[in-house]
């Protein structure tokens, strides 16, 4: 089921900011049936452009460079083949532009300090030709890298007499040609190239005194080898770049900061200067007499934008939607620019944009990434049912074309008689070609670290596109998990409590496995009962699933010698339902112990041993309101022993056993048959008096056989089971599970 509703928002452009934990990956596309993003047309003729946060460099006539982290790469229009140009993190520097040119230069951190550079026409396929910058220079002189505009090197050459002049250096057919720039200040001091596009370079220059410096944003025609449109500026350092075109000129308003402001060509840098409604830093390109930008907002947590838009230069007219998301903008070829975004007709992918005939901008794809720009959900691949018994871990992903914003899901517990606050999960990583997800080990989507209870679970996936774009995708599910659940669990997460009593107050320790040990220690303690006085028992006793919930229950006897049931409620926090009474005369006995199955029919079973030393075995129905049926005499002489537990199957058989202590510390271990009765009991040893308790705790340690612990007062030791008779449990483990309680039950 999807629910989607509208959803406005902006996209970023320059830096894109995905909230995936896989730094800049958006979601691969997928085959929708009728996605109208893929129009058979422009899928025939565009090349691939690589998915993710690959950021577009430059592209010329016949093909585009993009970057991922340290790779530079050129792609071919004609054949779609990509080829790595560059791909040294801390190598030589390198600048491509609006042509098919990479220029590196020798240097590992600033291609102004470079001395030789080699020159790459990747289109023609070319040999490089190489410029030494020193060979060029007389005695005296210096060469300085200043820029690129395609294969020509924009450089200022310092002369012997101290005085500055600007040089451009092609190639030739002897060697590196230069020639000297003409209109240049002849007081000049020095110059730098902000921006490159098509045939021209904008400049920054600055001349004069020391004293009295004058600045100047400057266009250098290359062709002509001149510059003009001296625009004044207060100071040349830390300023955005300046964008340039055939008509005129864009750079951030020095009057005011936060805008972009436009001023036309051939006016000598004396016209007038327009401060527009752009925002300084949201990119900007000029396409002749048109502004071309895409906004940008910042919210805490994610970058998002909208359109790619034109408006003219002058303010006139009404502006015009380019591209319905962008990302980065650059210019291109023939004073074109070149637009990574996307539009709802054709997708994601490279545009290049041009002025149609009647002069207003349009945009072409050029290489497509096969991604829709708005969001297309193909559905959830969630489990109906995990079972965490057969399984350590299960995927859950959902199945989405786009640019993604962000992408959540939120799991909230459905039955737990507390209810359980949602958990939102946002760090949804890719699984596959076209889905995004993560992966569940089995922990608490509350507590991480401890297990996740039994039970029935909601799930809802909300995403939205990057640029706001369409309507978010929002969808609906529930799974079931399954656990294996043991003597003492009582939350149904697959690993035992253990329930105490101080006074009148009862608490509830989640066990979890340290795998440091192989011991279970206190993970988390719940207090339970509210108001309830628990002392109101003289005897407590965790009985397994008697009343058939999967769940371990608890009968409590109270000191008129009612039995009451506590269900297992399948919640830390209240892990017993309220009690239901099973009936009178438990007085008569002075030992109970269950939770082994004695009678071999799946269900948790009670013995209890009257003043007599007659033990009568009480075998487990499964139903709430009745939980045992008649009692049955197992035998006599059970008035020896002093303690008397349950421990399940303990020896390896399929019946249920118990263990039992006698007056002299002695353990002995009674193997159950599986109809009632035992086989003749084995002894485990001595020493087994200093404890004032011992509890059959089911499977502490996750190595499916059931394990014991004993208490003397203070401290708790683990007893791991070994699954033989002979030799049943392991040595000792100290713990420190209960501190300060009075009774472990």
């Amino acid at each position: 089921m999807i629910h989607a509703r509208p959803h406005g928002g902006r996209i970023a452009a320059a830096a894109l900011t995905v909230a995936l934990a896989a730094a800049g990956v958006t979601a691969p596309a997928f085959a929708a049936p009728g996605a109208a993003y893929a129009a058979e047309d422009q899928q025939s003729t565009t090349v691939p452009y690589p998915k993710g946060y690959v950021e577009l460099l430059g592209g010329g006539e016949k093909g585009f460079f993009t970057r991922f982290r340290y790779t530079v790469s050129w792609t071919s229009y004609a054949t779609g083949v990509s080829q790595v140009v560059h791909d040294a993190p801390t190598g030589d520097r390198y600048v491509v532009g609006a042509s098919d040119v990479l220029v590196t230069g020798n240097h590992s951190t600033s291609l102004a300090e470079a001395r030789v550079f080699t020159v790459r026409d990747l289109a023609s396929g070319a040999q490089p030709y190489v410029v030494d910058l020193d060979a060029l220079a007389e005695d005296g002189e210096r060469y300085v890298y200043r820029g690129a505009v395609g294969g020509t090197l924009v450089t200022h050459l310092k002369k012997a007499d101290g005085t500055v002049e600007g040089r451009l250096v092609t190639p030739g057919p002897d060697g590196p040609q230069q020639r000297p720039v003409a209109g240049l200040p002849t007081d000049i001091r020095g110059f730098r190239v902000t921006e490159t596009t098509a045939g021209t370079a904008a400049l920054v220059v600055v001349a004069g005194p020391e004293d009295a410096p004058r600045y100047t944003r400057s266009v250098l025609d290359v062709a002509s080898g001149t510059v003009t449109d001296d625009f004044p500026r207060a100071n040349p350092y830390n300023s955005p770049p300046v964008s340039v075109s055939a008509s005129h000129v864009a750079w951030v308003d020095e009057t005011a900061p936060t805008r972009v402001a436009v001023a036309a060509r051939g006016t000598g840098g004396t016209g007038p200067v327009r401060t527009t409604g752009v925002a300084a830093f949201d990119p900007y390109a000029l396409l002749g007499g048109w502004l071309v930008h895409g906004g940008i907002t910042r919210p805490e947590t994610i970058s998002t934008g909208g359109a790619l838009m034109a408006e003219r230069a002058d303010g006139s007219g009404t502006p015009v939607r380019v591209l319905d998301t962008m990302g980065w903008l650059v210019p291109g070829p023939g004073g074109s620019l070149m637009a990574r975004g996307g539009s709802v007709e054709h997708g994601e992918g490279l545009y290049r944009i041009t002025l149609d005939p009647a002069g207003l901008p349009v945009a072409e794809l050029v290489a497509s990434t096969g991604e829709p720009s708005v969001l297309v959900y193909g559905g959830a691949e969630v489990p109906d049912t995990i079972d965490l018994s057969r399984t350590k871990s299960e995927l859950f992903r959902w199945k989405l074309a786009g640019r993604i914003g962000n992408a959540r899901v939120t799991i909230t517990r459905m039955d737990g008689p507390l209810g359980d606050e949602p958990v939102v999960i946002g760090n949804l990583v890719p699984m596959g070609p076209d889905g995004i997800g993560f992966t569940w080990k089995g922990e608490d989507f509350n507590t991480l670290g401890r297990p996740a209870e039994a039970g029935r679970y909601s799930w809802k996936f909300e995403a939205r596109q990057f640029s706001g774009l369409g309507e978010p995708v929002s969808a609906y599910g529930t799974f079931t998990v399954h656990r294996a659940l043991g003597l003492h669990d009582f939350d149904g997460n697959g690993s035992p409590e253990l329930l105490t009593r101080t006074g009148g107050r009862a608490k509830a320790v989640d066990l979890v496995l340290d795998p440091a040990t192989r011991a279970p220690f206190a993970f988390q303690e719940a207090a339970f009962g509210g108001d309830f006085d628990w002392a109101a028992y003289d005897r407590l006793e965790s009985v397994g699933d008697v009343a058939g919930s999967r769940l371990a229950d608890v009968v409590a006897r109270d000191r008129s010698g009612v039995l009451w049931l506590h269900q297992g409620a399948g919640d830390l926090r209240q892990p017993l339902r309220q009690r239901v009474r099973i009936g009178g005369g438990w007085n008569t006995y002075d030992r109970l112990a269950g939770g082994s199955d004695l009678t071999g029919d799946g269900r948790a079973d009670l013995v209890a041993t009257d003043r007599a030393g007659v033990l009568w075995l009480y075998a487990g129905t499964g139903n709430a309101s009745a939980p045992f049926k008649t009692r049955k005499r197992v035998g006599g002489g059970w008035g020896i022993y002093n303690d008397l537990t349950a421990t399940g199957n303990l020896g390896g058989d399929r019946a249920g056993d118990l263990v039992a202590r006698d007056r002299y510390g002695v353990l002995w271990l009674y193997l159950g048959k599986g109809d009632g009765t035992f086989a003749q009991r084995v002894r485990i040893g001595g020493g087994w008096g200093v404890f004032r308790q011992l509890v059959g705790i089911g499977d502490a340690n996750g190595d499916g056989r059931q394990d014991l612990l004993a208490s003397d007062g203070s401290v708790d030791f683990f007893y791991a089971g070994t699954g033989d008779w002979r030799a049943p449990f392991r040595a000792s483990l100290r713990t420190g599970l209960a501190p300060g309680a009075t009774e472990r039950f």
